[in-house]
């Protein structure tokens, strides 16, 4: 088991702005609304505290299988718990206009951007122990909510502030999913 805490992020200012883009249904987005978006990303970067408990388990180790979007050979499985804690939500709930009416959008984007980076950079992690190991990683698949207790047995959960009762993980920012470990091909040496 390997347990990460407060691990930076580099928020996507662009990204965010598109996905505030998509939300509100605008094409562009006035002067003051994309102000306010980077404003947002400034100040509730500040909140984001990432954690994540991950560990590998080879195939036949595993107590449940979740084979969605399995790779055809596949021999372990690196399961995660990832979090970016409470207090983005806290700071959101003490003032929820404090960035305009879209607020909570904002917040909301952030969150899913924040998620989204601590992803990638444990799947550079997990990539690296595979490699050792002489396989390559799949991308990430999240696990269905009915799976969380049988995944959370697994992991010492409690270590990053994380809870999975009746399918619903808390704090509300976060997530659990798996990357597959597949045997690397081997390339063959061949003469000139």
């Amino acid at each position: 088991m390997r347990k990460i805490k407060n691990f930076r992020v580099n928020l996507r200012v662009r990204e965010i702005t598109r996905v505030i883009k998509k939300l509100i249904n605008a094409p562009e987005l006035p002067v003051e609304i994309e102000e306010a978006v980077q404003r947002g990303c400034h100040f509730y970067s500040k909140f984001i505290v990432p954690c994540v408990v991950y560990d590998a388990f080879a195939k036949d180790a595993l107590p449940f299988v979740y084979e969605k979007d399995a790779p055809a050979k596949w021999a372990a499985q690196s399961i995660f718990f990832l979090t970016i804690g409470r207090q983005l939500q806290e700071e959101f709930k003490k003032n929820e206009e404090a960035f305009g009416e879209h607020t909570g959008k904002i917040v909301s984007a952030v969150a899913v951007d924040a998620l989204e980076q601590s992803k990638n950079f444990i799947q550079r992690l997990i990539a690296g122990e595979a490699e050792e190991e002489n396989c390559e990683l799949s991308r990430s698949v999240e696990l269905p909510a009915d799976l969380y207790a049988e995944a959370a047995k697994l992991l010492p959960i409690d270590k990053i502030g994380v809870s999975a009762d009746n399918g619903n993980l808390e704090p509300q920012y976060s997530c659990c999913g798996l990357f597959y470990w597949m045997p690397s091909k081997k390339k063959s040496k061949t003469a000139k």
